[in-house]
């Protein structure tokens, strides 16, 4: 059988087949509860070590001040990681070092987007301003 014949019995066998892909968006695309989604810290647990920074192979976590009006009593330092998932590799490592286990984790996975995203909002939504929840 000639190379353009095989081709066209090809192209006519996949007009007719369902798609190989997944359909996502449309159809919502499963997910294992194992995948390494986003995280962040929670504020009224995080002390402020700086190990999650220091460990992160990608320099995606940096240390920031406190808002003036945000307190938490856990943390004297005032300051807390902030993740810039446009750098993370999503290894976790950040997680697995934090000695107070303060990382919230999801198998979220959907954040392909044109801004940038980090973990600032998530973060200061888990303490109350004032250090009230």
């Amino acid at each position: 059988m000639s190379p353009k014949l095989k081709l066209l019995r090809e192209v006519i066998s996949n007009i007719f087949s369902r798609p190989a892909t997944i359909q996502y968006p449309r159809e919502p695309a499963a997910v294992s509860s194992e995948y390494r989604g986003l995280h962040y810290p929670d504020l009224n647990k995080c002390i402020g070590c700086s190990l999650c920074m220091v460990d992160c192979p990608a320099n995606a976590i940096k240390m920031v001040k406190l808002p003036p009006d945000y307190k938490n009593p856990k943390n004297p330092r005032g300051i807390y990681p902030v993740v810039d998932y446009g750098k993370c590799v999503f290894c976790y490592q950040c997680v697995f070092v934090c000695p107070v286990k303060a990382y919230i984790t999801s198998n979220k996975f959907d954040m392909a987007d044109y801004a940038t995203h980090n973990s600032q909002a998530l973060s200061l939504k888990t303490i109350g301003r004032g250090g009230k929840e």
